[in-house]
């Protein structure tokens, strides 16, 4: 019981919610922030400007393998001539301490080299009665350029207004950067790259690899850095389905797990 409550105190010092979500992010390490995805509702949501169906979404993460440190995560896309809405929503923890996010994003083209996304979320944090619950309203922005053929480059801030939680120790919500790369060898091989920059921790260094050897099956892995962490994951589409499974390290606890399921309104 108290290893277990060891682990649930060091996951919950670990920003959640605002973390990308789902199985294909997972697997290249969380790279993501150049990539055109439907799960780019909650990483870079000018990724969204890419999706050209109507698409629903959902994606578990069982953190650490505890169901306390799990994460189920749901979004729809809708695009429009205008460009592309989404809702999604995401929620982390259990009965005890919980953290809820509601987000309303649109995305769209900027010309044939400029994407562009922005989202209003709102965040709830459920805890026990000693602590009472809270929550804040904020924004995230992002941007994916392509300068020259094949390479992308991707830009996103989540709070950059610093939102705050409560006057208690002035608490805040995380504020966080985000830039990175990616180059396509050919179609079927990427190679993403990214910085991710918490105005109150370490720099970290995330890259990744995906790779489709046949026709709808994808290979991928990852790496990142504080704390070091490796990833591997594949997926595969067939009809109107992806679906991508992905297992990542920690070098202190134990592996993490994850899956997603994306069905498109062809």
């Amino acid at each position: 019981m108290l290893k277990k409550g060891f682990w649930l105190i060091i996951a919950f010092t670990i920003p959640n919610v605002i973390h990308a979500q789902s199985a294909r992010f997972a697997g290249i390490g969380y790279s993501s922030v150049v990539l055109y995805d439907a799960w780019s509702v909650s990483n870079n949501q000018a990724g969204l400007a890419n999706v050209n169906d109507a698409t629903l979404a959902f994606g578990y993460e069982n953190k650490f393998q505890l169901k306390e440190t799990s994460t189920q995560t749901a979004a729809l896309i809708l695009p429009t001539k205008t460009g592309n809405f989404a809702v999604s929503y995401k929620r982390f923890g259990y009965e005890l301490y919980a953290e809820n996010k509601i987000g309303l994003a649109f995305a769209r083209n900027l010309g044939k080299y400029f994407s562009a996304g922005l989202q209003f979320d709102y965040l709830y944090y459920q805890q026990t009665e000693d602590y009472g619950n809270r929550g804040a309203f904020l924004f995230e922005v992002g941007i994916i350029a392509k300068p020259i053929d094949k390479l992308f480059i991707g830009v996103h801030l989540y709070n950059p207004s610093k939102t705050k939680l409560a006057d208690y120790d002035d608490e805040r919500v995380s504020t966080i950067m985000r830039f990175g790369m990616g180059y396509y060898f050919t179609e079927q091989v990427v190679l993403t790259i990214e910085t991710e920059k918490d105005i109150y921790q370490k720099a970290r260094i995330k890259g990744g690899i995906e790779y489709e050897p046949l026709t709808h099956l994808f290979l991928r892995t990852g790496f990142g850095t504080e704390p070091n962490q490796f990833s591997c994951g594949l997926g595969y589409r067939f009809w109107n389905f992806t679906t991508d499974i992905a297992v990542s390290t920690h070098e202190s606890l134990p592996l993490s797990t994850e899956i997603s399921l994306k069905y498109s309104f062809k």
